[in-house]
């Protein structure tokens, strides 16, 4: 494990990223009995009440809560700047972010206007606090390399999509006269190809390396790739927004944005195939699994332009094997590496009471044959939500496997941090 280019001295505390890992899984458990207790197939619709509650659960409750997370802990040791205020901006965050993602879902579900008026202001405010917050520690932050300015752009992608999010939630609730086809499709653009795809492709330029013990991303592609997919997205935006009469400018676009990402998604599988340690480990597995998702994502978009194709909603599915098998095997993944890094990390800076006491090294913190159950899990599930959109017993599966994996995260968080607190006990004890 590679840790001389981190600042490890500017870490914040460990509890400041664990708490919204604690709660990411709790909104998995919750997608789930939202696609349980729906009425009929949701996925026979894709703006049925139940099928928008579980996925902005998903996306803005498990997705957005880990990486809000995430990059509280990102910023000071990989970009070397620590966020303003940190313990408000993180108590701030998490529960302003809670409570919306609770408003907005049971908006959804519900049909109450007075719910989404009450969630997109909370929202908004949530996500205002956080890109103001990261913006200023990426300005004071002396380093310039390419995992900055990865999260720099993916930052000003979620500002688009924040601010449509917010348009799109209060004219549902208000009857505004939009174009919401568009305007979601632009959404999602933002949120899924810039937000997720731009932090997650900054991050991994670090993570793959010093976690599995590859040789470093191609110097070409690290300095190209953020930029480009930014560009494309931009250009995307423009298209969708504009409405061009023909459909090849769309194409293109999309066509672009696909390369790119495969593109990431091949040299990260190469890199991965050349590891200096080949031993079999879950959470590679759970990465390798992310990239052939979001190949098989790129496939299913490119052929939603296909005429009379065979595919039944081509792009529900792109974007199902991009949310769930690329986003959240990734993210899983890395919560698997980082949250027993965090602990060992934080315990091992107790000096040498630490030393005498004995801390456990990262392979102790959570039980591997946990992390194979849920990948194996995780991958049932993927499948699941596949087969969805035309088997209604799938629905019962993914709902399943959505809360199982809850159950799983969960356990395995709440052990990290069980372990912290136990060790940490015996360091105080030992030092007096």
């Amino acid at each position: 494990m590679k840790l001389a280019s981190l600042s490890t001295d500017q870490a914040p505390p460990i509890f400041i990223p664990l708490r919204f890992f604690a709660v990411a899984p709790l909104f998995m458990i919750l997608a789930a009995l939202l696609l349980a207790t729906s009425n009929g197939n949701p996925f026979s619709d894709i703006h049925s009440p139940a099928l928008l509650a579980a996925t902005h659960c998903i996306t803005l409750g498990f997705v957005a809560m880990t990486m809000l997370g995430a990059i509280q802990q990102i910023l000071p040791v990989m970009i070397g700047s620590t966020m303003p205020a940190p313990a408000p901006v993180a108590w701030l965050t998490l529960l302003s972010l809670t409570l919306g993602t609770l408003l907005l879902s049971s908006g959804f579900m519900l049909g109450k206007a007075e719910l989404l008026n009450l969630a997109w202001p909370l929202l908004g405010l949530t996500f205002l606090v956080f890109i103001g917050a990261s913006l200023v520690s990426l300005t004071r932050a002396a380093a310039r390399n390419v995992t900055k300015a990865a999260v720099l752009l993916a930052l000003f992608a979620l500002t688009g999509a924040i601010t449509l999010g917010a348009l799109l939630a209060r004219g549902y609730a208000t009857g505004l006269a939009l174009d919401y086809l568009r305007l979601a499709a632009a959404h999602i653009s933002l949120a899924l190809g810039g937000w997720v795809m731009l932090l997650i492709v900054g991050v991994s330029y670090q993570v793959v390396p010093m976690f599995q013990i590859t040789p470093p991303y191609p110097k070409r592609l690290t300095e190209t790739l953020a930029p480009a997919i930014f560009a494309v997205l931009l250009i995307n935006l423009a298209i969708l927004l504009l409405e061009p009469a023909s459909r090849w400018p769309g194409f293109i676009a999309e066509s672009l944005f696909w390369l790119l990402s495969g593109c990431f998604a091949v040299v990260t599988l190469r890199l991965q195939n050349q590891r200096k340690r080949r031993i079999a480990d879950a959470t590679l597995s759970f990465f390798q699994l992310g990239m052939f998702s979001l190949l098989l994502a790129a496939l299913f978009s490119l052929a939603s332009f296909i005429p009379s194709t065979a595919f039944a909603q081509p792009r529900l599915l792109s974007a199902i094997a991009f949310l769930l098998g690329f986003a959240m095997s990734l993210i899983q993944g890395m919560l698997y590496k980082i949250i027993p890094f965090l602990v060992w990390f934080h315990l091992f800076r107790g000096g040498p009471s630490a030393t005498k006491v004995g801390i456990p090294n990262v392979k102790e913190v959570i039980p591997e044959r946990w992390m194979w159950r849920h990948l194996w899990l995780h991958g049932a599930t993927i499948l699941a939500a596949l087969l969805a959109s035309g088997w209604d017993a799938a629905v019962w599966l993914l709902a399943l496997g959505l809360l199982l994996q809850g159950l799983l995260l969960g356990y395995a968080v709440f052990t990290g941090i069980a372990v912290y607190r136990r060790t940490l006990r015996k360091i105080e004890q030992a030092s007096r």
